[in-house]
């Protein structure tokens, strides 16, 4: 019953759900519609993973453990897929009150989804070599942060140094991916290797650490836990590692939450 509890949380994006809810929810700390805005960025990121990992599934792209378990699940996280988008949909439209350049970035954003996860007339951005990370980031930065903070008019310029935060958090994704991913498409990891790549991932979010934070007692405790998740990160004896990364973004959160 635990194996298939945490196989559920793991394989249907349900830790990185929560993970999204409670980052945003701690960047939007007090602000103008916190709960609806991290409700939708939580909905959105439900429908889209597990809406392109049964795309992946039909397209023979997975890795040959997860093809059983998809296949098993592929009813219940399609239907659940679609009406997890339809009412992130509806949220955003409605939270942003169709404000023009709000609109524009949500469509934007929408649209690079829309060609990472399909492929039309043979574009799909995903397979553009050195890309597939940048496009990952690009979505997160604008439906995470840019969208809802000029919506409540709270934005502010330093907020981008999230985008280092999310190109981290698109390494581990890619390591677990290089085996399944075409060569063309030249990840991080199928240039400089796996161990590099977790090498790199660390420096990033420490980097992070630094642009965001002071030095004080506050960091060393976000420190400390960082240093735990890349200790886990090393661990090959964990089958879902890299998937645990995804954790760090409620870390962030909480921290965010009860710190800043």
């Amino acid at each position: 019953m635990i194996k298939k509890l945490i196989s559920f949380t793991i394989h249907a994006h349900v830790l990185l759900t929560i993970a999204a809810f409670v980052f945003s929810y701690g960047i939007l700390k007090l602000g103008p519609n916190q709960l609806e805005f991290s409700l939708a960025l939580a909905l959105a990121v439900f429908g889209i993973y597990n809406f392109h990992r049964l795309i992946k599934l039909k397209n023979n792209e997975l890795q040959q453990e997860l093809i059983g378990w998809y296949t098993q699940n592929q009813l219940f996280l399609k239907y659940s897929s679609v009406i997890s988008l339809f009412i992130s949909g509806i949220l955003y439209l409605v939270l942003i009150k169709w404000s023009t350049l709000s609109t524009l970035i949500l469509l934007a954003t929408s649209l690079i989804t829309m060609f990472y996860i399909l492929t039309f007339k043979n574009l799909n951005l995903r397979l553009i070599p050195l890309t597939k990370s940048f496009w990952v980031t690009i979505v997160w930065t604008l439906i995470s942060v840019v969208i809802p903070k000029l919506s409540i008019g709270s934005f502010q310029f330093y907020d981008l140094n999230f985008f280092v935060l999310f190109f981290a958090l698109t390494i581990p994704g890619d390591i677990r991916d290089s085996e399944t991913d075409n060569p063309g498409m030249k990840t991080i990891p199928q240039l400089i290797g796996k161990r590099n790549a977790e090498i790199l991932f660390v420096v990033l979010i420490i980097g992070f650490l630094l642009l965001n934070y002071p030095l004080n007692l506050s960091f060393l405790f976000l420190f400390i836990l960082v240093t735990l998740f890349s200790f886990v990160l090393f661990q090959k004896r964990i089958s879902f590692r890299y998937e645990l990364m995804d954790g760090l973004l409620l870390v962030v959160g909480l921290f965010h939450f009860m710190i800043c």
